[in-house]
């Protein structure tokens, strides 16, 4: 066992006990019912095979084209083997959140010394928000696995096409995961292009990137397209321009609260997670999309301001409510550790800032990860939860600025 499998079990074995022993605080508060986004109806149908079906706000249980597959499917799995209970979901994605604590050594060792890669992993294992969001039901811990491990394959193995192919079938899981990964190929080519390889070479490995990034997406597109007779991969694209970005620029622009724009957009527009006839959603799409272009070209200073609230949100919001929709009954948040805590997330951020430069060419990967999942999430949706597949790249980096590019090849 080499030094850098070394300390990444280290950090995995510390990463779980923590993360077990907040799951045993934790547990107890939760709603044993709780359902965030439809995800655990989603599962419980899949497990019993009446397919990608959920209830809809009205109670009716309807197809639905908003959440994608995989979380759905890995609670499936989950139900068939233990039963539907949310103790097994949340001990599970403890030990998600932990292998992805220890793959974050060995995605820094690739530039960092093994002592000093240890440190990126464990800041993310001890990083609060990451802590907590393991008993979330909501799939921001196993998204971040599958990113991190797809980043190993190709910052370890660029010259081998076979881990190009490698990282696009882990990313299109990722994709089906959480849809803002769609467009993640556009790092790949960015990544790819700054090689030193020949053009033969550099076009070969996209192609075995895509080889292994499109059939899966394209499988599930078919699926929607024969439910809906619209080619996407989830409608929460739509959904969220609607009611978030341009309800959050309307409740702006109009001094009036969110979730009350949201409940008139929703009576107006109609809900396009859910299909109950194809014509009326095909309808329904379109005039949500249009909508909301009109809404946010209507109001561009607001958005850009919306916007860059959400990258604050995102990179330095404590979380003190991570938990908020899971408990029982809610509790008042701490009032000393939040700004602690947010002074810690800006020190990290800038240390991520000189780390990028010190690397140099060597960060492309991580710093595009960070800056590419940063730039999409912000909005009035944003908040600390979205910042939990960016830690890994946050801690790389940070750590590369505070020791120096001693690389490791």
């Amino acid at each position: 066992m080499n030094a850098t499998t070394k300390y990444a079990v280290v950090v995995f074995v510390f990463a779980l006990a923590l993360r077990l022993s907040m799951l045993s605080f934790t547990l107890p508060k939760l709603r044993p019912d709780v359902d965030l986004d439809s995800y655990r109806s989603l599962g419980r149908s899949l497990a019993a095979g009446k397919g990608f079906v959920a209830p809809s706000p009205d109670g009716r249980e309807l197809p639905n084209v908003g959440r994608t597959p995989t979380y759905p499917l890995f609670l499936a799995c989950l139900i068939r083997i233990g039963g539907d209970r949310l103790g097994l979901f949340l001990a599970v994605q403890c030990v998600l959140g932990a292998l992805t604590a220890g793959l974050t050594v060995v995605l820094a060792a690739r530039w960092l010394r093994p002592q000093i890669s240890l440190l990126a992993g464990l800041l993310v294992a001890v990083d609060p928000n990451s802590v907590m969001r393991c008993a979330d039901l909501r799939t921001e811990t196993s998204f971040t696995l599958l990113l991190v491990s797809g980043a190993c394959f190709v910052a370890w193995w660029p010259g081998r096409k076979s881990s190009w192919f490698a990282a696009g079938l882990v990313w299109s899981l990722a994709a089906l995961d959480r849809p803002i990964a769609l467009w993640i190929w556009v790092v790949v080519v960015v990544v790819i292009g700054m090689r030193r390889r020949s053009r033969l070479d550099r076009m070969g490995c996209l192609a075995m990137f895509l080889a292994g990034y499109c059939p899966l997406l394209g499988i599930w597109v078919g699926r929607n397209y024969a439910v809906t007779g619209c080619d996407f991969v989830s409608s929460i694209s739509t959904y969220n321009l609607l009611m978030y970005r341009a309800a959050g620029v309307e409740a702006q622009v109009e001094g009036r609260q969110l979730e009350d724009v949201k409940r008139e957009f929703r009576a107006r527009y109609g809900d396009v997670q859910y299909v109950e006839d194809r014509a009326r959603f095909q309808q329904s799409l379109a005039v949500s999309q249009r909508a909301a272009i009109a809404k946010l070209c209507s109001s561009p200073v607001a958005l850009a301001e919306q916007t860059v609230l959400g990258w604050g949100k995102l990179l330095f919001g404590p979380g003190v409510r991570a938990l908020g929709y899971s408990l029982g009954q809610s509790e008042p948040p701490s009032r000393w550790w939040p700004p602690l805590y947010s002074l810690a997330l800006l020190a990290v951020v800038l240390l991520s800032v000189v780390g990028a430069r010190r690397l140099g060419r060597e960060s492309i990967l991580p710093a595009l990860l960070l800056l590419y999942f940063v730039a999409l999430a912000g909005g009035p949706e944003s908040n600390s939860r979205f910042r939990v597949p960016v830690t890994p790249m946050l801690a790389v980096l940070a750590v590369a600025g505070a020791y120096g590019p001693e690389k490791k090849r």
